[in-house]
């Protein structure tokens, strides 16, 4: 005989609250609050970290996934420069990669996946149409089969050995008319295939060779665009259900039966699904009306994840869209409270909840030294009992927890080698340094510190590769580094330690790294970058803020390292340099005190959480 639940299915479970770790699909009555609740999937986007490219480009071309993306070329600014530059994402940040051999904006429509993608076609700079093609194999270009007609905003779709180029507009130089003609490549060369029903540019193009799809576009330069939508098989052309929302610069992602259309010339953010039968508006938006935001999820197995790359006019940033049970929400700097004296140049330690600022530069321009220190308790900063050596230059050289914080050298306004430790409540002075330093960058324990870099001159004439070790008892000399910096930003411990760009002779990007005996050269930053934050580990860090690249200009930029690769991270708030980290904090929780703007000094703080993930937990209405 069979029983209701098996014909029914499970019975929902009363608990005295939600279960720890719910799966989508699951149901439960919730005897607390008295309500039926479960695991809802939803469709959201969420902002990511940006481009490394700055100001960003548009007409950038792009394949891949939403985790596991790879974007190349692009333009600049209007009309020019056109850049070669390509970077990977990896689902939280973006690093650079090898450049694309040509420069050109407006590229076919992404195709393939970020280890075997392909650049077809696109626009030069300036000049005609392109006809060649690359192959990108996840870290290097070589030369494809050339395509028979060149043409720009062109829709792509499928692989880098089942390619497949749709429409666009051919001609003269940059396109002077739109093409019905779809060309199919298998790895090798281009053979033709069947022509669109319409000539359609400005579409993305989402699916397979022989299961692809057109949505929206163009078809006389008219700025909203067509809703008209079509299907290919590999050989013929049919009609598809419309838009509801006409469009032309649209993203693009998924298959035939399974695909997402979102943005649009008219910088819209309205994201629309389809399912192989009809198109939804979903009530996922955009953040920021975009066009030329390409996808790179035309190989994606549905229209569960897309990310949007850039947005005119010349933007850096990203949005990422899921359809999950999960809830992201995105990292980001907020506003902290403020600290009580604006400082520049002062020391940080401690965490995101539980940090200290100590002495610091209240000049700027100028000298200003003060001996003050304050507290901060996750919302607000409290006075702390003065430091025994009021000094500047030593943003980078604090180390430890709240409770048990240590400063190394400085200037006041020569070099010192003083050390000094703090237990949560008062100062002592250490045993000194041998070497009296500026600029120097410190990492570790109060039992096991390390003291590297810097300069001697009140000029900063000169960097140093100068390192020192602390025991416990007293400092003594270490190896030295491989390259002179001060003002470099330094993380991780005494044994695995690391310091980050600073200044030289000049403004430098290498990175090393200390195994407790030598220092090693690792992966370089993609610019040169000073006299900012820095926090983490060796093989999980951040850094933000500072100067950046040659120009030295005050920067919000932040970057991520895991030991190997540096990819970008969401923006501060506020450009600023000479900032008081929480250095005990990590990569996905800390803080920067304090700094420099553009003179005078500050006294914001500003809080940076990482990325984070929730479950969909829902009240379920039942009629």
């Amino acid at each position: 005989m069979t029983t209701f639940s098996a014909i029914k299915g499970k019975l929902i479970r009363k608990i005295a609250g939600d279960p720890t770790n719910p799966t989508e699909g699951e149901m439960w009555y919730n005897s607390s609050t008295g309500k039926l609740r479960g695991v809802e999937s939803t469709g959201a986007w969420s902002s990511t970290s940006p481009m490394n490219r700055s100001p960003g480009t548009g007409g950038t071309g792009v394949s891949g996934t939403s985790t596991a993306t790879v974007a190349y070329g692009g333009q600049a600014n209007n009309p020019y420069p056109v850049v070669t530059s390509t970077e990977e994402f990896d689902g939280t940040g973006w690093s650079t990669s090898t450049a694309v051999p040509a420069a050109r904006y407006s590229w076919v429509g992404g195709i393939g996946i970020q280890t075997a993608a392909l650049a077809v076609s696109g626009i030069t700079a300036p000049g005609p149409l392109a006809t060649d093609s690359y192959e990108y194999n996840g870290s290097s270009w070589t030369a494809g089969g050339s395509i028979s007609t060149g043409r720009c905003d062109a829709g792509g779709a499928g692989t880098q050995t089942a390619g497949l180029a749709m429409g666009g507009r051919s001609g003269a130089s940059g396109g002077s008319s739109n093409t019905t003609a779809v060309e199919e490549y298998n790895g090798a060369s281009w053979t033709a295939g069947g022509a669109m029903p319409a000539a359609t540019d400005q579409f993305t193009g989402a699916g397979l060779q022989t299961a692809a799809i057109q949505a929206g576009g163009d078809l006389t330069n008219a700025p909203a665009g067509i809703n008209t939508c079509s299907e290919y098989d590999g050989s013929n052309w049919t009609s598809l259900p419309n838009l509801n929302t006409a469009g032309r610069s649209t993203g693009n992602s998924g298959i035939t039966t399974s695909a997402l259309c979102y943005g649009g010339q008219s910088r819209t953010t309205a994201t629309e699904s389809f399912d192989g039968t009809s198109w939804t508006t979903s009530p996922a938006t955009l953040a920021t009306g975009r066009s030329d935001a390409p996808t790179n999820s035309n190989s994606a197995p549905n229209s569960s994840s897309a990310l949007a790359v850039g947005a005119p006019p010349y933007s850096s940033a990203c949005e990422e869209y899921n359809f999950s049970a999960t809830v992201i929400t995105a990292g980001a700097w907020a506003s902290g409270g403020n600290l009580n004296t604006a400082r520049r140049a002062g020391a940080g330690f401690g965490t995101q909840t539980a940090a200290v600022a100590a002495s610091g530069n209240t000049s700027a321009p100028g000298y200003t030294g003060t001996a003050n220190s304050e507290e901060y308790d996750g919302s607000t900063w409290a006075e702390g009992n003065n430091v025994n050596n009021a000094r500047s230059n030593i943003n980078s050289a604090g180390y430890g927890p709240q409770t048990s914080g240590n400063i190394v050298a400085g200037g006041n306004p020569g070099a010192m080698n003083n050390y000094e430790t703090y237990d949560g409540t008062d100062w002592s002075n250490g045993p000194t340094l041998n070497q009296a330093r500026f600029g120097a960058a410190a990492v570790g324990t109060s039992t096991a510190g390390l003291c590297f870099g810097g300069y001697y001159d009140p000029g900063g004439t000169n960097g140093s590769t100068n390192s020192e070790e602390y025991g416990g008892s007293s400092w003594a000399a270490g190896n030295a580094m491989n390259n002179a910096r001060y003002d470099g930003m330094g993380f991780g411990t005494q044994t695995a330690g690391a310091v980050a760009g600073g200044y030289g002779t000049a403004a430098i990007a290498n990175v090393e790294e200390y195994n407790g005996t030598s220092w090693t050269n690792a992966t370089a930053l993609a610019n040169p970058q000073r006299i900012g934050g820095s926090v983490g580990t060796q093989t999980d860090a951040l850094i933000f803020g500072g100067l950046l690249g040659p120009s030295e200009a005050k920067s919000t930029l932040a970057q991520g390292y895991d030991g190997t690769t540096w990819s970008s991270r969401p923006s501060m708030g506020t450009a600023r340099i000479q900032i008081s980290p929480a250095s005990a904090g990590t990569s996905v929780l800390t803080l920067g005190a304090g700094g420099n703007l553009q003179n005078p000094t500050t006294n914001a703080t500003e809080e940076f959480t990482g990325q984070t993930t929730a479950t969909n937990t829902v009240n379920i209405t039942v009629s």
